[in-house]
């Protein structure tokens, strides 16, 4: 089997599908029936592709294009033809390639002549487009359905977003293959004298805390979430102050002044963009995870928690529970009350806490993305059987 994998989403700091699509690269080489793959960057197909760290671009390498593409968002009459001419030249940049399967793991499928795959993290922009920009909106729902009718094949993450793809448009079955996100290895318990450099470095050695992790944006249902904390007694927030990590993104500016009195009351620990090497080591040292999304098409933090060994408390919502099973306390997202009476039990249960490190590790050991790359290789053979 041969295959191009596109890799245009790797960049750092990594988001979500940056790391998926890395992993791809980094495993999908080793597995068994994959005869040649080669990858596509910057309109090329390349040989090779370093998956070191150090050798990826960073974001800055990118942003004169990634600036370009904000400018032109909120205009249709330039946006539209330039994708089509980008598609294009892109298309023919593969046009001695069909007998390659192309794979995007990004949403956006350009046009090529041999068999295809596109991955769909999720579909919030057609479900709760609310938490987008309009001109946002507008691009990745154009892309969606660009994508779908050029697919031969569609991946997800999960079964809940392979669902939402069969209904909303109508899919036949065997058009969509759900293959869960894998865990890096990296994540894990850590023993005090290999957490404490980490944490003096963030202002957290010696203290216990509650963590959450994730881009600061309205789908986050970060206001509720800190509201429900506020709901704890002054005492247990004091114990257990909240530490956030995620770069604000779009529609976070209103949560600033919240932040802000819980960082001046010594109630919140905003850490931003935390590096690769250091988040496993903020993961190891928390006392509970907090994850309170209104809608995820998979969770990766979720895995990312439960294989550090930390107890999670998170939303009931869209593939949450998919992906923790039944090792976490699961709440409406939308009760605060009933979120800050999961954070009170999260905090003083220790018997719960044991109970739940425990289940969340043995579920963990489920996820890998050596498995991820099996499954993907097998959904491709589908094309050529």
């Amino acid at each position: 089997m041969k295959v191009i994998l596109d890799v245009s989403s790797i960049y750092l700091p990594l988001s979500g599908i940056g790391r998926y699509t890395l992993e791809l690269a980094r495993h999908l080489p080793k597995q068994e029936g994959m005869a040649e793959i080669q990858y596509f960057q910057g309109g090329r197909v390349e040989s090779g592709f370093n998956t070191d760290f150090e050798a990826i671009a960073s974001v800055e390498a990118r942003n004169s294009y990634r600036r370009f593409i904000k400018a032109l968002l909120p205009n249709d009459l330039l946006l539209k033809p330039f994708r089509r001419w980008k598609a294009g030249r892109m298309g023919r940049q593969l046009k001695d390639y069909d007998s390659y399967i192309f794979h995007s793991p990004n949403y956006n499928l350009i046009p090529v002549s041999g068999k295809s795959v596109v991955t769909v993290h999720d579909l919030s922009v057609f479900r709760f487009s609310r938490f987008h920009p309009p001109d946002r909106v507008n691009y990745l729902r154009d892309s969606i359905h660009s994508s779908i009718e050029r697919a031969d094949l569609l991946v997800t993450d999960s079964d809940y977003v392979r669902s939402e793809l069969l209904d909303l448009f109508g899919l036949v079955a065997d058009s969509v293959v759900s293959i869960p996100l894998g865990v890096d290895e990296r994540f894990g318990p850590r023993a005090a004298n290999e957490l404490a450099p980490t944490l003096d470095k963030y202002g957290l050695k010696g203290k216990k805390y509650a963590l959450s992790v994730g881009t600061i944006e309205p789908r986050k249902n970060l206001h509720a979430t800190l509201r429900a904390y506020r709901q704890l007694g002054k005492p247990l927030r004091r114990q257990y102050p909240l530490v956030l990590v995620g770069a604000h993104g779009w529609g976070s500016k209103s949560l600033a002044a919240e932040i802000r009195t819980l960082v001046n009351a010594d109630e919140l620990i905003y850490l931003d963009y935390v590096s690769e090497q250091d988040l496993p080591l903020i993961y190891a040292g928390a006392t509970v995870f907090y994850y309170m999304s209104l809608y995820e098409g998979f969770g990766l933090p979720l895995l990312e928690a439960m294989r550090s060994g930390v107890p999670i408390v998170c939303s009931n919502s869209s593939a949450l529970p998919e992906v923790c099973g039944g090792c976490a306390l699961q709440v409406d997202p939308e009760s605060e009350s009933a979120m800050a009476a999961a954070m009170e039990r999260s905090l003083t249960d220790n018997s719960w806490r044991e109970q739940a490190v425990g289940a969340g590790l043995q579920r963990a050991s489920a996820y890998s993305w050596e498995r991820t790359a099996s499954a993907t290789v097998r959904a491709y053979a589908s094309l050529v059987d």
